[in-house]
């Protein structure tokens, strides 16, 4: 049973893997929502499955297919190479903006016009293509970046290993897995789970922030121009700035000082 993703680069990264490994004949049931792409997956893979459909809901569809043939799976036919500031970004089906830049991310980096130096965590890492561009202009930072996403991580480490860079990169949820501080945090967080608006995810980075940067130490995040960040940051933090803003995206930072005001949770 496969339950197909919102992304049909992932859907197809997955299934050729999966049916790559199992005997011919085995079944395979998917399941997914129709706005998803679930619906050509009778042509994408006529090849070597035999599907057809058994069910149909109102938002979701049901396939039941047999295996007749098996494909060779080739693990770096799916590696995309997407190219920013003469710095080769490797991705990986699954990962957020696969292939192109993210602009958002664009806009973070573009920020960091003075000299940093120190830890640096990039949480929600993706690609690595915030971490990586800050240790191309700066040598006196170390980088750590974490992920929920395996497939993120794979492409954080295949970008640090093909670009020549150092850093740790492990899997965290959030701050789950962290048990350090640094003088700076980076993220360009998901606004969105499974297509719909939340901001869960983004509030728990700048609520739990200042439980991991060292004193003094910055946090600088980007968001969509139409979310507003700025009640979670007035609850965590006594000042905050949006250092720059475009009609898409704004960056939001913040330093941890002496005193930081208690997080509210109405």
């Amino acid at each position: 049973m496969y339950f197909w993703p919102y992304s049909k680069y992932e859907a197809i990264f997955h299934l050729k893997y999966i049916i790559s490994i199992i005997p011919k004949n085995s079944s395979i049931f998917l399941v997914g929502k129709k706005n998803s792409g679930i619906n050509t997956i009778q042509n994408l893979f006529k090849m070597w499955i035999k599907f057809s459909k058994i069910d149909s809901a109102k938002h979701c569809c049901l396939f039941s297919g047999k295996i007749v043939s098996r494909p060779t799976f080739q693990f770096k036919a799916f590696i995309y190479n997407n190219f920013y500031n003469n710095i080769n970004i490797k991705t990986i089906p699954g990962v957020f903006s696969y292939k192109k830049v993210d602009v958002g991310s664009q806009l973070l980096i573009s920020t960091f016009t003075k000299p940093i130096k120190g830890d640096v965590l990039d949480v929600g890492c993706g690609s690595g293509i915030l971490s990586i561009s800050l240790a191309k202009k700066f040598n006196k930072i170390k980088i750590t970046l974490t992920d929920i996403n395996i497939a993120a991580l794979e492409s954080s480490k295949l970008t640090l290993k093909h670009n020549d860079i150092s850093g740790e990169v492990f899997e965290s949820d959030i701050y789950s897995n962290i048990y350090k501080t640094f003088n700076l945090i980076v993220s360009n967080p998901p606004r969105h789970e499974h297509s719909k608006k939340n901001l869960n995810c983004i509030k728990k980075i700048i609520k739990n922030s200042t439980k991991y940067l060292k004193r003094n130490g910055e946090i600088r995040i980007v968001v969509n121009s139409n979310v507003s960040c700025d009640e979670f940051f007035r609850n965590t933090f006594f000042e905050y700035n949006v250092l720059l803003k475009n009609k898409n995206f704004k960056v939001y930072q913040a330093y941890k000082r002496n005193e930081i005001k208690k997080f509210k949770t109405s």
